[in-house]
Formats: C-alpha cells, sequence, structure tokens
C-alpha cells in the first residue's frame, strides 16, 4: 500500500513539475540575453515571455536594437502630451522594420475601450514578439495584468504579481485593473 501510494505522489510531482515547465517561456536564457541588450536602451525592461517584453519609454537607439532581437512590433500606451513626438516616435520603429501602434492612455484617466484594444492588439499573433512601453511601466503592468486574467485566466494575484515586476505603482491604475476585471468577470457570468 505505501508503495502504491509513494508511486502516486511521484506521479503527481512529476506531472506538476511537467506543466509548471510548459508554462515556462522556451528559452529563459535567450529572454535573459535580449533583456542585457536592452537594458541600456528600455528601462525596466522585462521580458516576460517569448511574445511580451516590457519596459518603460525606449531610447531612439532601442528600436533598431529591438528588431535585431527579433521582435516584430511596438506598442506605446504614452500621450503626445508628455512631451515625446509619438510621429518620430512611428518613424523610427518603422525604419527598424517593426510595426508601430499607439494607444495614447492617460494615467489617471484609463478607458475600459482602451484595455479592449490593449486586449485585441496583444491577442494577435503577427504582433508577437511585442514590445509594450510607457513612461515607467505602470501603464503597462496595469493592461498586462488586465490581459492576462481576461484573455490568459490568470488569477487576480498572479496577475498583479507579474504586474508589479512590470512597474505598476499607481493606485488609479490598480483600481482601474481590478475594476475592469470584475466588470468582465460578471459579463461571463
Amino acid at each position: 500500500m505505501n508503495k502504491c501510494l509513494l508511486a502516486v505522489v511521484v506521479s503527481v510531482a512529476f506531472s506538476t513539475s511537467v506543466i509548471a515547465a510548459e508554462q515556462q517561456p522556451k528559452d529563459r536564457g535567450r529572454l535573459d540575453q535580449v533583456e542585457r541588450y536592452l537594458k541600456s536602451d528600455v528601462p525596466r525592461v522585462l521580458c516576460l515571455d517569448d511574445n511580451f517584453a516590457t519596459g518603460g519609454q525606449p531610447t531612439e537607439r532601442a528600436f533598431a536594437k529591438v528588431a535585431a532581437s527579433g521582435f516584430h512590433s511596438v506598442l506605446s500606451l504614452r500621450t503626445d502630451g508628455e512631451g515625446i513626438d509619438l510621429k518620430r516616435e512611428r518613424a523610427l520603429v518603422e525604419k527598424a522594420g517593426l510595426r508601430y501602434f499607439n494607444i495614447p492612455v492617460v494615467s489617471t484617466a484609463p478607458r475600459a475601450e482602451q484595455a479592449e484594444e490593449f486586449i485585441r492588439l496583444v491577442k494577435e499573433k503577427s504582433n508577437h514578439p511585442l514590445l509594450i512601453n510607457c513612461a515607467s511601466a505602470n501603464r503597462v503592468g496595469a493592461f498586462m495584468m488586465i490581459y492576462r486574467v481576461v484573455e490568459q485566466g490568470w488569477s487576480e494575484d498572479t496577475a498583479l504579481d507579474e504586474a508589479l515586476k512590470i512597474g505598476l505603482r499607481g493606485d488609479e491604475l490598480k483600481k482601474f485593473a481590478h475594476s475592469y476585471i470584475a466588470q468582465h468577470k460578471s459579463k461571463r457570468g
């Protein structure tokens, strides 16, 4: 009887480790290398997995490095009123051979339709790998939290932990993310 129980425990432990391994990025070493390569040009850069990297405002030379690292797209959550020339940034991104998207999110007033557009863009596989940025990664953290819970089925706690690592700090953005998630859950039943 004890041998049978031991076999079950070993089997469950093995299955759990296989599932955990499947949820890890395919090549964490490569992702760490990309982070090191981009670190001087993308503040708070964090390669979350094979599809997404996040960070603060990239330097002008960052976009060529992002393209050289195999990315396909850049998504900025910054607004024109933040001292950044979004037209120039678009030109630099496109010159590097990347697609450029902008959702102008005001940190103190994010809107549900912006979260929906974010979800639409990050779900599109042809945009991957995708660098998502704002000024400090604060907005990025909130919007990734929403995506992880609403689209990928993560627990709110796990998604919040990741969002904090990304750069989420603002109380208004945290409230927005929790509220959006709660509304989405109530709509799904």
